[in-house]
C-alpha cells in the first residue's frame, strides 16, 4: 500500500516514508570518504564540491566545481581567484564566494604554520623562502609584487604586498621600498612576484627592476638578498642564478 493510499483509508499509524540513508547520495559519499580516507583520497574538484554543496545559490555543486576546475585548472587557483571573477563566472552568491576565500585564507595559514615560529619565521634557506613566496602569491591570476623584510638573523619582520598589476605586469617603486625598509628596521629585503603565465624565468624588465631596487637599497645600507619569481609549480631565484 502506498503512503497516499494509507492516508486515504484512514490508517494513520502507517510508518511514514523515509529518505535514503546518509551515504547513499553523492554529497554524503564524498563527505564520508573525506572523513574516512583523508584529503589524499579526494580529487581537487571533489573537495570544491563539498565546500560548495551547502550553499543555496549552488543548484548543482558538482557541475559548478567542474566548471571552476575547467576554468582555473587547480583548486589553489580557484581559491586564489578574484571574487568578482568567481561571481561573474558561476553566478555564485556572496556566501559561496566567502566560503572559497575563507578556504584560501585557512590554506595560507596552514602553509605558514609549517614554518618554525609562525609569527616571525626564520627564512634562512632558499627552500624556506620559496615556500613562503609561493604561499603569498604563487597561485594568483594577476601579478603581485611582495616584499619580505628581514632582520640581521633572517627572521621575518613583515611581509607586505607592494603593488599588484595586470596579468603580465606589476610596477615596483624603489623609493617606496627604501622607505618601508627604514620604517620596519629591516637589514635585508627579499623581493617576490609571481608569473601567472606559468614560467618563472625573468623578463628583461624583471632583471632591470631588480637592479634598480638593489642599487636603491644599497644607499641605505640594506641588502636585497634575493628576488624570487614563483608559479604554482616552479620558482626562480636571482641569487641562486648569480643575478644578485
Amino acid at each position: 500500500m502506498t503512503r497516499q493510499a494509507a492516508t486515504d483509508s484512514g490508517l494513520r499509524d502507517v510508518v511514514p516514508f523515509t529518505p535514503p540513508l546518509p551515504g547513499t547520495c553523492r554529497r554524503h559519499r564524498l563527505r564520508a570518504r573525506l572523513l574516512r580516507a583523508g584529503r589524499e583520497a579526494m580529487e581537487d574538484g571533489e573537495l570544491l564540491e563539498i565546500l560548495l554543496a551547502g550553499h543555496r545559490s549552488v543548484a548543482d555543486a558538482e557541475a559548478t566545481a567542474n566548471l571552476l576546475m575547467d576554468t582555473f585548472g587547480t583548486a589553489p587557483r580557484v581559491l586564489a581567484a578574484r571574487p568578482d571573477r568567481l561571481r561573474s563566472l558561476c553566478g555564485l552568491s556572496e556566501d559561496a564566494v566567502d566560503a572559497l576565500k575563507a578556504a584560501e585564507a585557512l590554506g595560507i595559514r596552514m602553509a605558514r604554520a609549517r614554518v618554525p615560529d609562525t609569527f616571525r619565521p626564520l627564512l634562512d634557506s632558499l627552500d624556506a623562502v620559496t615556500d613562503w613566496c609561493r604561499t603569498l602569491c604563487g597561485h594568483r591570476e594577476t601579478e603581485a609584487f611582495h616584499l619580505l623584510f628581514l632582520d640581521r638573523r633572517n627572521i621575518l619582520i613583515a611581509d607586505e604586498r607592494h603593488q599588484h598589476g595586470t596579468v603580465a605586469h606589476t610596477p615596483a617603486y624603489p623609493r617606496e621600498i627604501c622607505v618601508r625598509a627604514l620604517e620596519t628596521g629591516a637589514s635585508t629585503v627579499v623581493a617576490v612576484h609571481n608569473h601567472p603565465g606559468g614560467t618563472p624565468e625573468p623578463s628583461r624588465g624583471d632583471i632591470e627592476m631588480t637592479a634598480r631596487i638593489r642599487d636603491a637599497l644599497k644607499t641605505i645600507d640594506v641588502l636585497l638578498a634575493d628576488h624570487v619569481i614563483v608559479t604554482p609549480t616552479g620558482a626562480f631565484s636571482f641569487r641562486a642564478k648569480g643575478l644578485l
